[in-house]
């Protein structure tokens, strides 16, 4: 699964936000209680409130919209 996840920007289910580097999972947002990741805890890909531990198969790419 790890050689396929999603680059760049990602949430998780259309929830959170997190950045794929590699194969490191940099979340910035968590999915489940919506807070701001500090970021040494973003770059642990761990949640610094929740402890929530992210899925590799919840990766899906975020969406991005072109500005006018």
């Amino acid at each position: 699964m790890l050689k396929n996840l999603p680059r760049g920007p990602t949430t998780f289910g259309g929830r959170g936000l997190a950045f794929v580097h590699g194969i490191r999972i940099v979340m910035k947002v968590c999915p489940t209680c919506s807070q701001w990741n500090s970021p040494k805890a973003a770059d642990s890909g761990v949640c610094g409130w929740c402890a929530y531990i992210p899925l590799c198969e919840d990766l899906e790419p975020a969406v991005q919209f072109e500005r006018p």
